[in-house]
């Protein structure tokens, strides 16, 4: 009997913070497989800060899908390592303290070492464990690879960023007809979306810009719909920044680095490509578990 076939099973989504608490990449991404997710799953979220042991020990025979999981303690890693069946969704490099190793070496001044460290230990094991690890973009698998060696490559999956049928249908129902001749820039306090090295681009270039910030999601994409293109070009790995992949949508020009993850992957090739990939990534994803 497969896991679909028991209609006592549940699955539980384990994650820092879902999109009711704030609008990140992760939480979309995460919110969007919720929504995919076949009828014939029990499909239940909790935070990672809220889990126990009792929890856990409850939901032996259940599945785990771990999401971001920076506000999940170590007592409980151990617990799903020894206990669990779980799966993690990698949305960016959580064997390094800072979750990027750019960041790593800009802050230390070396290259990033905690894959040695025996503070970050539980967290390897962590990914030791998982049954399967879904990656955003290959070379942030690659990254893991090489850093990780105990990894095993067909242990991992790659999904990317995952849209809601709603959301996708409206970017493309959007008019990119009138397009200005300014670029749109996310004017963001994260240090990884480089906001001030993207201004200084746009200028050194000679080219027209508006910054962007605050925006409700359906009143950012009618702005890019409307922009020329988007800069974009992230100072750490960014794995796979739906805001790119909204602009290809939206037929806007790209200036992009290689910081960029998924920018060379083959679905993101052309925008049918892209479309043809994004409506079939939730369901590739959920196809695993009805097998599981």
């Amino acid at each position: 009997m497969n896991f679909m076939d028991n209609e006592n099973k549940k699955i539980y989504f384990i994650c820092d913070f879902f999109k009711e608490d704030y609008t990140g990449g992760a939480e979309l991404t995460t919110d969007s497989l919720i929504q995919h997710a076949p009828s014939a799953f029990k499909i239940e979220r909790v935070h990672s800060q809220n889990v126990t042991e009792e929890f856990l020990n409850n939901n032996i025979n259940n599945l785990f899908i771990i999401g971001n999981f920076q506000n999940l303690n170590i007592k409980n890693k151990l617990f799903l390592i020894k206990n669990n069946k779980y799966s993690i969704i990698e949305y960016d490099y959580k064997f390094c303290k800072y979750r990027s190793i750019e960041k790593h070496k800009l802050v230390e001044s070396i290259e990033c070492n905690c894959t040695k460290s025996k503070e970050n230990r539980i967290n390897l094991l962590f990914y030791a464990y998982s049954d399967m690890i879904w990656f955003m973009s290959d070379r942030q698998r690659n990254v893991f690879l090489d850093k990780l060696d105990f990894l095993k490559k067909e242990k991992t999956k790659i999904l990317s960023s995952v849209f809601s049928k709603k959301d996708l249908d409206f970017i493309l129902k959007q008019d990119t007809s009138k397009k200005s001749g300014a670029y749109t820039i996310l004017n963001s306090s994260s240090w990884i979306k480089g906001t001030k090295e993207n201004i200084d681009f746009a200028k050194n270039n000679g080219l027209k810009f508006n910054l962007v910030a605050g925006l409700a999601y359906k009143e950012m994409i009618a702005t890019l719909a409307q922009s020329k293109g988007l800069i974009f070009r992230p100072l750490g790995s960014d794995t796979c920044p739906r805001i790119v992949i909204e602009a290809k949508l939206l037929d806007c020009e790209l200036l992009l680095n290689e910081n960029v993850q998924h920018k060379n992957e083959e679905w993101f090739t052309n925008k049918s490509s892209c479309i043809e990939y994004l409506r079939a990534n939730a369901n590739f994803f959920w196809r695993y578990y009805k097998n599981v």
